[in-house]
């Protein structure tokens, strides 16, 4: 998984001792251009890989961090007209100097030309985001690290899966195998009960959650290290307005995940308490989690519903991040799509979490 391809020019199809030692190059040699990427660290890079070009190097520059630095310029200048064609080594090592430290001004100028169309909500965010955006950007060797956190959603919601999988039984498990006809004889009462279940499934889930992210970063940073994760999202996307570093963004991913895992066992227990057995609550979950994932994706839910669709648990992606994916909001309001879930998914806890109490109490011993 962490020995993929990540840009080195060669495709690798399978972990090889090979791909181990490109990584560990690349993240060796970054250490000493890691830190601000002012315009003359660009400026120090273009001068190697044109030395580098002279001498019949990497003509790719996909084994030199510093053809990794040219590379995040390289949109920019391409976009602006600066220049055109494929041959991108040698068209960056010919920009004169006064061009390439002109990189954070070209920038501003693209951003403003990209938003120009948008509605004014939308670029009203994006302009208050990027105001905080620091400059320089800090640069690290991050194509291992950002592929991580793309593939880190895909992670969680089958993560998230298996949890409430295993919570299904929560309440339909009593009614099914009539256990429920002594445990709703409980000394304490129903409700008490209820809510030392919900309890018990919502510790379960966060701790079994918790520590499978744990493993999953552990994996990350054996294979690519710290210090990586210190590096600017915009090293990733140079277009990206969201003023965060890598660490930052898989910080918020994993909080993010936590929540969903959370609001995905609410949704769980309020199944599990509505139904006599766990088979329609597991289709139910499968349902909410999958299907209702897969309609969304499709494109067909009009904008009226996307705020109430974009709720689903396990959304959010490091993607939305760099990408600068807005959620515009009924009274023209916009904002980025995974601040939006942060603040709305506790919800699910606040309004199923009583419901499913409730059902579980009320239920007739027959």
């Amino acid at each position: 998984m962490a020995f993929a391809n990540y840009g080195f020019g060669t495709q690798v199809e399978a972990p090889t001792l090979e791909a181990a030692g490109l990584i560990r190059q690349m993240t060796r040699d970054a250490g000493a251009w890691s830190g601000p990427l002012t315009p003359e660290t660009l400026l120090a890079a273009q001068t190697d890989c044109r030395e580098a070009l002279a001498q019949g190097g990497d003509q790719s520059m996909d084994t030199l961090v510093q053809g990794d630095i040219l590379r995040i310029a390289e949109p920019l200048f391409r976009e602006a007209g600066v220049y055109t064609g494929q041959d991108w080594p040698a068209r960056m090592t010919a920009l004169s100097a006064e061009t390439l430290a002109g990189f954070y001004d070209r920038r501003a100028e693209q951003l403003a030309d990209r938003w120009a169309d948008l509605p004014e909500a939308q670029r009203a965010a994006l302009t208050a985001l990027e105001a905080k955006v620091e400059k320089p950007f800090i640069y690290d060797w991050v194509p291992g690290h950002y592929q991580m956190l793309l593939l880190l959603n895909s992670v969680m919601l089958l993560v998230g899966l298996l949890l409430c999988a295993a919570v299904v039984p929560l309440f339909a498990g009593e009614v099914r195998t009539g256990v429920y006809a002594l445990s709703h004889c409980a000394r304490y009462g129903r409700a008490k009960l209820a809510a030392a279940k919900v309890a018990a499934a919502l510790l379960f889930t966060g701790a079994a959650f918790a520590g499978a992210m744990a493993l999953f970063v552990g994996i990350q940073l054996g294979a690519f290290g710290v210090r990586g994760l210190g590096a600017s999202l915009q090293i990733e996307n140079l277009f990206c307005a969201v003023p965060l570093t890598l660490g930052q963004t898989e910080a918020l991913l994993l909080l993010g995940g936590l929540i969903s895992c959370w609001a995905a066992t609410a949704l769980t227990a309020a199944l599990s308490a509505a139904f006599r057995s766990e088979f329609p609550a597991l289709v139910g979950v499968l349902a909410f989690l999958v299907a209702l994932r897969v309609l969304l994706s499709s494109g067909v839910v009009g904008p009226v519903w996307d705020p109430l669709f974009q709720t689903l648990p396990f959304l959010t992606s490091a993607g939305e991040f760099s990408e600068n994916t807005l959620l515009v909001l009924p009274g023209d309001r916009a904002v980025l799509a995974p601040f939006y879930r942060l603040a709305v998914q506790t919800l699910y806890l606040v309004v199923l979490l009583p419901l499913a109490g409730r059902r579980y109490s009320n239920r007739q011993v027959t």
